[in-house]
């Protein structure tokens, strides 16, 4: 008796055109399903379908994930983006051509410092490029959200004043966000807002040959605060993501604050470090770290960046 993936494949093939060989799920996420196709003609593909029970609501659906894809792989960039073979309404997912390689963060430890230096300005004039050539205009079209506010977004905020108040926080650690939250209100003046990923981290970007082969997973992407786009950069690789700024600012013309990136990264991922500071043990020491690595960042940059 045919089950849910067995009808799911049939659906597939038939999108494609084309027999498929192996069809395989990949992973398993909060929103959606992914799986791994190779058809007998030796082509790979990515399908990402949407789960029936998702834990939250995603950013953009499947459609317009998948619309911004395309819009962006018309582009010609100097990275690769996903190319989308087919969209389907019924069941709601998408299918691109597999990006061979593999996930920053599983090679990262493997790279030389000159590689690591090197993808990290081919991330940042991907930021420009995708800021200089993905338009107002497109961001509309494609249906992503547009958010022109300088202000936290509201859920950090609410999070923040719940922990500010919080008595197992602590003081050193309210002490040194109150300050993140007073830069980064201060620094409203140097806000630059254009089509961001927004999701752009170490999982979404694809390494072959230590060069970058792909970025992928637009589920996220908006008009927004370039602020937003190196958050995560700057809490995985706090060592580097000088790089991946000087970049974009020489490629885009645009001027950040080191200040106001750094404010937004610790804002945005303090209950992240608060969670792990109260779990104890190995997640207490990172957090530990993390807030002392953020001190240092803070610290190191003159008031007028």
């Amino acid at each position: 008796m045919p089950t849910n993936q067995d009808t799911l494949q049939s659906q597939i093939q038939t999108l494609l055109g084309k027999k498929i060989s192996q069809f395989t799920l990949r992973g398993k996420g909060a929103c959606n399903n992914a799986y791994s196709v190779e058809t007998h003609e030796g082509d790979k593909y990515i399908v990402k379908q949407e789960r029936d029970i998702k834990e939250f609501q995603p950013q953009n659906d499947l459609s317009v994930e998948a619309d911004v894809a395309q819009r962006l792989y018309k582009l010609s960039l100097t990275v690769a983006i996903p190319h989308v073979v087919f969209v389907s309404e019924s069941p709601k997912m998408y299918c691109y051509e597999y990006i061979a390689g593999d996930m920053m963060r599983e090679v990262w430890a493997s790279l030389s410092e000159e590689e690591k230096v090197s993808i990290c300005r081919d991330l940042g004039r991907f930021h420009a490029e995708i800021g200089k050539r993905f338009t107002k205009q497109m961001a509309y079209e494609s249906r992503i959200k547009i958010d022109e506010s300088p202000e936290v977004h509201p859920e950090v905020s609410q999070e923040y004043n719940e922990l500010i108040l919080s008595p197992d926080v602590p003081e050193e650690f309210k002490m040194l966000a109150k300050e993140a939250r007073l830069i980064f209100e201060g620094t409203m003046g140097d806000v630059v807002f254009q089509f961001i990923h927004n999701d752009s981290h170490h999982e979404n970007i694809i390494v072959k040959d230590n060069k970058i082969s792909g970025i992928i997973d637009f589920g996220n992407a908006e008009w927004g605060e370039i602020a937003k786009e190196f958050s995560r950069y700057i809490r995985d690789y706090p060592d580097y993501f000088k790089y991946i700024v000087s970049s974009y600012e020489q490629e885009s013309g645009n001027k950040l604050s080191y200040k106001r990136l750094v404010s937004n990264a610790l804002l945005c991922g303090f209950i992240d470090i608060v969670e792990n500071y109260r779990r104890g043990g190995k997640d207490k020491i990172q957090a530990e770290r993390a807030m002392a690595t953020y001190r240092k960042l803070i610290n190191a940059v003159p008031d007028n960046l």
